[in-house]
């Protein structure tokens, strides 16, 4: 039986510069089998997690590619796969409990009904310019899923660890704000001063303020203590491949 797609609606639509749909399958016996085994090995990238994502999903427009999505859209349609591929198997939350009194941990399942999408106020500043000191007003952009892979293969070719939560972070820094440039020729510029520790302040400053993203929002009620909390909880690549 050939593979069934059916359509996905994407959070972030209206803000590409390229029209197309996208429509998604559900993960099949044996890609279950790779990516759980994918899941569980040390030497792995976010290029072979992409490579897999990539065969499950289709664009009507050939002019579209999968690295060119938004993070954000990413995100969505990991969920979307996840839970249509492992229904009886929710993903799994786990953390102690924050009252100071109790701090037992609490586990909390995962429904794809808790799906929210998290959105900026303004749509127009999502694509904006911000003033630098030696770089002028500098186009900013939102995180698209080809950079975890450029950042992946500077990172280790600056023989730093690909899994370093600051160097990464200041590598996506670096390819919002890229602009045509390759992220060699920004990490030199950083590197030799040009762009600062105060324009980096001000990138990170602008993509917290107008970050899009898919969250899950819950309520949780600890069962040792009865506190009850509201979590957002933003899912990852190692939580999504965790089946069991």
């Amino acid at each position: 039986m050939a593979h069934e797609y059916y359509a996905a609606d994407l959070p972030g639509k209206v803000m590409y510069k390229k029209q197309f749909s996208v429509s998604i399958r559900r993960i099949t016996p044996i890609e279950q089998k790779y990516i759980l085994s994918l899941s569980q090995k040390q030497q792995r990238t976010n290029e072979d997690y992409i490579n897999f994502l990539k065969k499950l999903v289709v664009f009507d427009n050939p002019e579209m590619t999968f690295e060119e999505l938004f993070w954000f859209d990413v995100q969505y349609l990991l969920y979307r796969i996840r839970f249509t591929t492992w229904p009886k198997f929710p993903i799994k939350l786990t953390f102690n409990c924050d009252n100071d009194e109790c701090g037992k941990e609490v586990t909390v399942p995962l429904e794809m009904g808790n799906l929210e999408i998290s959105e900026a106020s303004d749509i127009e500043n999502l694509s904006s310019g911000i003033h630098l000191e030696n770089l002028g007003d500098t186009y900013i952009r939102q995180k698209t899923i080809g950079d975890d892979i450029a950042i992946d293969k500077l990172l280790k070719a600056k023989n730093f660890d690909v899994d370093d939560p600051q160097m990464r972070l200041l590598a996506l820094d670096l390819c919002l704000i890229s602009n045509g440039k390759s992220l060699e020729e920004m990490w030199n510029l950083a590197d030799d001063g040009t762009i600062t520790a105060a324009d980096i302040t001000m990138v990170e400053e602008w993509f917290t303020k107008t970050v899009w993203g898919v969250k899950e929002e819950i309520v949780v009620k600890c069962p040792n203590c009865g506190k009850e909390s509201s979590r957002g909880y933003m899912l990852a690549l190692e939580d999504f491949f965790s089946a069991y």
